[in-house]
């Protein structure tokens, strides 16, 4: 029985970060800086990067860093996008850009199926050549106790991945449409929702109307207590991004950036660190979410162990 609270992460520490243009074309959260130099931009990324892992590492967090080699891979700090541990096999992703095809090495996921002692599953990567789309954590928000994965459908997740997905792993799907702050389809589920083992906190009015008394619904009957957030905590301040982690000790926390923590109103922090019991670590990644369209969640591929 897989443990519904990480423990560790995955994180990849880049090489080459900067403004991805193929990406570009259906994320909405993604900014370019012209005046910051690539060596600037992959500068301050790197000390974003590795203050982050220093604050989650100070509270008992494991964290497993990879060092990027390659430096064609500008989204290479979001690893949660291509792979997942939380079946029980470690499982590949279609990705909807060619660089972002590039991330998948074979010596990080190796590893990390070698350390974790399980097997390796490819199936899902047969949809890539077929243009079928699910990134990973970011196309899924589950709920691991349940088996029910939520799935806001756009370019980077659709309908037959997910149809693929519900048969290699035996999970449920809640399928919806949400808009970003464009009005086109949202561009991955976790920058408008996030689950806890008894809370989710979401982008609610996001959501098409037709799809949000359902999911709602659904919600409710997995036991969540329903943390709603507004459409500008969501599309200025990445609130919709954050992750659920605990310290060998139990002590559970909620991961976020401080933008995203600036943003909550006192109430909504009252119910995630006195009703629901996280601590929340508010990581500065201003550069990193600006340009990259990603905030704290992206950057942190759970670890699950049997």
């Amino acid at each position: 029985m897989i443990n519904t609270i990480p423990k560790s992460v995955a994180m990849v520490r880049p090489k080459s970060f900067a403004f991805n243009p193929q990406t570009a074309e259906n994320n909405a959260f993604q900014h370019e800086l012209a005046h910051f130099t690539p060596a600037q931009i992959q500068d301050i990324a790197a000390l974003e990067f590795d203050n982050m892992v220093a604050m989650l590492k100070a509270k008992g967090i494991k964290v497993m860093v990879f060092q990027e080699q390659d430096s064609n891979t500008p989204d290479s700090i979001f690893p949660n996008n291509w792979f997942s541990t939380f079946t029980h096999e470690v499982v590949l992703y279609p990705m909807y850009t060619p660089n972002r095809r590039l991330e998948r090495k074979s010596a990080v996921y190796k590893k990390i199926a070698n350390d974790l002692r399980k097997p390796l599953n490819t199936q899902l990567l047969k949809e890539e050549k077929k243009g079928e789309i699910l990134e990973g954590t970011g196309s899924l928000v589950c709920d691991y106790a349940s088996k029910t994965a939520f799935a806001a459908i756009s370019p980077r997740t659709t309908h037959e991945a997910l149809d693929r997905f519900e048969q290699v792993s035996g999970y449920s799907t809640v399928r919806f449409d949400a808009m970003g702050p464009d009005g086109n389809l949202i561009y991955h589920t976790n920058v408008m929702m996030t689950m806890g083992n008894t809370f989710v906190i979401i982008g609610l009015d996001t959501i098409a109307e037709e799809h949000k008394t359902s999911v709602a619904g659904q919600l409710t009957s997995l036991g969540k207590d329903i943390i709603a957030l507004t459409n500008e905590q969501v599309y200025a301040h990445f609130a919709g991004n954050m992750l659920q982690l605990q310290n060998a000790k139990g002590k559970q926390f909620l991961v976020m950036s401080s933008e995203a923590f600036s943003c909550l109103t006192s109430e909504q922090k009252d119910l995630i660190q006195n009703k629901h019991q996280n601590e929340i670590i508010a990581v500065p990644i201003h550069l990193i979410e600006k340009i990259g369209g990603g905030s704290a969640r992206c950057m942190m591929a759970e670890l699950f162990h049997v």
